[in-house]
């Protein structure tokens, strides 16, 4: 009779490895969710300030402090659940290569819009959500997340509507995706997943 209920050596190593797998997917999970929660919070506290002449600087009242504050907090949860987060992650491939494509794409809209001029506010917010949308599909499809793919249609909404918009609306379209098509999807996959392993 066995004196422990552990699986042999080769199975414990692969338990525990798919063990750390799925904790640090769920970590990343949320807290993706919690910094798409910040920048929505940035761009519509960002789009006030503009709407209602707010006498209060956004650059660095809204945005340094928050995204210091957001970062301090994001590796504090990190090292509470001892996970590593790489830049150039060795694994999920196909995911990293996606958000590094998205963050270029999504860098050369920004450059084209304050350094160039080359294309309007709402253009850029249209432009933007498109891409949001089109990582938001990628996410659903490696992940077959049905809150996801909402999300990716919900953005593809938001962009055309964007585009129809005023240009000082930009920074709302872009807060509100990220708040209903980029964070409450998240947090549900990341609800899912939670329940699913129980």
């Amino acid at each position: 009779m066995p004196v422990t209920s552990l699986p042999p050596a080769q199975d414990t190593e692969l338990s525990l490895s798919v063990e750390r797998a799925y904790r640090e997917s769920l970590v990343t999970d949320r807290l993706g969710g919690i910094w798409s929660l910040v920048m929505a919070k940035c761009l519509l506290a960002q789009w006030a300030i503009l709407r209602y002449a707010i006498p209060v600087s956004g650059p660095l009242y809204i945005w340094s402090l928050t995204l210091i504050m957001a970062v301090v907090a994001s590796l504090y949860y990190l090292h509470a659940h001892r996970v590593k987060l790489y830049l150039l992650p060795t694994h999920f491939r196909v995911n990293a290569a996606v958000l590094a494509g998205l963050v270029v794409s999504l860098g050369f809209v920004a450059y084209a819009h304050f350094a160039l001029g080359l294309v309007s506010a709402s253009l850029a917010a249209a432009l933007a959500a498109v891409l949001l949308g089109s990582w938001s599909l990628a996410r659903a499809a490696l992940r077959r997340a049905w809150p996801q793919l909402f999300g990716a249609f919900l953005w593809w909404g938001l962009a055309a509507t964007a585009l129809r918009s005023p240009a000082d609306q930009a920074l709302l379209w872009l807060g509100l995706g990220m708040l209903c098509a980029q964070a409450l999807p998240g947090f549900a996959v990341a609800a899912r997943a939670s329940r699913r392993r129980l």
